[in-house]
Parts: C-alpha cells; structure tokens; sequence
C-alpha cells in the first residue's frame, strides 16, 4: 500500500469515528429501538425501489449505515418505541441468550462441593467464612482500574495492554480494544468476580478449563451468596429497582449494600418469579 493509500484509509478511518454516536452504539445499543430502525429503513427501501432499484439499494445501505453508526434513523426512537411497542415485544428484544451459560451445571451443587457456600443460620446459602476471608483480601489487592484490567486480562486470556475497565452508565464495563467484554453491577461487583475467580483457581480443581460463560454464570451465583459486602464489610439486602432502557422501564431484583450502596447483582425480576407483592417487601439476603 502507498503512503497516499495508507492516509486516505486513516482519513476514512477517523471520519467514521466520528460518525459514530457511542451513546447509542456498542454497548449502549438498545436493540428495540435498533429493530424499530431497521424496519423503517427496510419499509422506505421497498417504497423507494418501487420506483427505482438502484434508489432502492441506496435508502437500504444508507439507513442501515445511519444505525450501525449512529443508533437511530429515526427521531425521537426512544418515545416511538416506548410508546407503540407492546411490553411483550420490548421484553423479547431484552432476553438473554436462551443457550444454556452452565452447561448442565448446578451452581448450587458446584459451589457446596467447592467449599465456597455453607447453609447459613437462617436456612439461606451463605459464603464460607474461610472462602470469603479469602475474598476479602483479594479484593483489597485489586485497587485500581489497572489492578483490575490486569487480572480480568489473565482470567480471560488476553495481552493486558488489550483489556480496559470503566465506569459505564450505573454500572463498570470491560473493553478488549474497542469491543464490549463484558458489564457489572458496579466496581465491587467486578472485583468480587475476579477475586472469586483468583481464589477459585487455586483452591477448585478443573475451573480454569470451564467455558468462560460457565465461569461467569457461577460467578454470579457466587456473588449472589454473599451477605456482607467484600470491600467495606457492610450489610447486604435482597430488594426490588426499577430499571430503565431508553425504551421500557422493567422490575429487577438486586442485591446492594448498605455501607457503601455498591450494588453487587442484579437480574431482571421476571426471571426469578419475583411478583409485584414481593416487589414492596424487601428481603434479607
């Protein structure tokens, strides 16, 4: 490639950077309104090739270019997509992947048998004293946005210098490049899974051979055990929230603490079976 190639293709590069709107695109997409979007282009395309086929072509690539890069074709998508769209649609747009992250697993009888949750005094799972001394201390290590890209890199596979965390949104994500790997609840909720996941690989014979899915499913059921919060010692409860995409409010069960708020898990409350009357009892973990 010459030198004039090689500048026209970063002035490309950076043009389409720019193009781009990170707050509706990556991991911040909503996928109702990417589908909303998609549909009105595929709806225009048809009217447009009606007329001409080559007009036809263009409105398709260029609408579904306008929601790659920026999120929306159209105005106002959020409200349109709140507004029109039935609760049972905008709920299928946000389930999980319906494959099975476990793999037959039970977590349950994979964390008893790991020594890492005991029965507590109430009947409940509860963390293992030893198990969550071990915890504690790894957290305490990981003390830094680096300190924990560090460790997320080697629990993952990959070169250090690939992996980022930050805040994003309510929440801390992880980037290897410019690719989403992955979101937690909050800060403590990340250092707690890779804390988990450094205890694990000492302590669990066959976990590092997991799926990486597995691992994180188990991780969450991990930290879901947990009723004292690994990073300042504070009580944590089980309640409800009200989460909001751009485009639907729905209930989510969560599990938060009280000494320093961080929240270390949450699932949307439907999943669970959690009901409206159990929506305004909030429950000790």
């Amino acid at each position: 490639m010459s030198i004039h190639d090689s500048s026209l293709t970063g002035r490309v590069a950076s043009s389409l950077r720019r193009l781009r709107n990170p707050a509706y695109t990556g991991a911040n997409r909503c996928y109702p309104c990417t589908g909303v979007n998609l549909a009105a282009t595929g709806a225009l395309a048809l009217a447009a090739g009606t007329v001409s086929v080559p007009a036809g072509v263009a409105v398709a690539a260029g609408g579904a270019a306008a929601v790659y890069f920026r999120g929306y074709l159209v105005p106002g998508t959020p409200e349109l997509t709140k507004r029109y769209l039935p609760e049972r649609v905008l709920r299928w747009f946000d389930k999980a992947p319906t494959g099975d992250a476990l793999g037959g697993i039970d977590p349950e009888q994979y964390l008893r048998a790991a020594g890492a949750v005991i029965d507590g005094p109430d009947g409940d799972l509860t963390v293992a004293p030893a198990m969550r001394a071990a915890i504690v201390s790894e957290v305490a290590d990981l003390d830094s946005d680096d300190a924990l890209a560090f460790a997320l890199a080697d629990a993952l596979g990959f070169d250090p210098a690939e992996v980022t965390v930050r805040v994003e949104g309510a929440g801390y994500g992880a980037r290897i490049g410019n690719q989403p790997a992955g979101r937690w609840e909050s800060r403590v909720a990340l250092a707690t899974d890779l804390a988990a996941h450094e205890v694990f690989t000492r302590q669990v014979g066959g976990w590092r051979g997991l799926p990486a899915d597995t691992r994180a499913s188990l991780l969450g059921a991990f930290r879901l055990c947990m009723d004292s919060c690994p990073a300042c010692d504070g009580a944590v409860s089980l309640g409800t929230d009200v989460a909001e995409s751009c485009c639907r409010s729905y209930e989510v069960l969560v599990a938060t603490c009280a000494g320093c708020d961080a929240r270390l898990f949450e699932v949307d409350a439907s999943l669970v079976g959690v009901t409206e009357d159990d929506a305004s009892q909030p429950v000790r973990a």
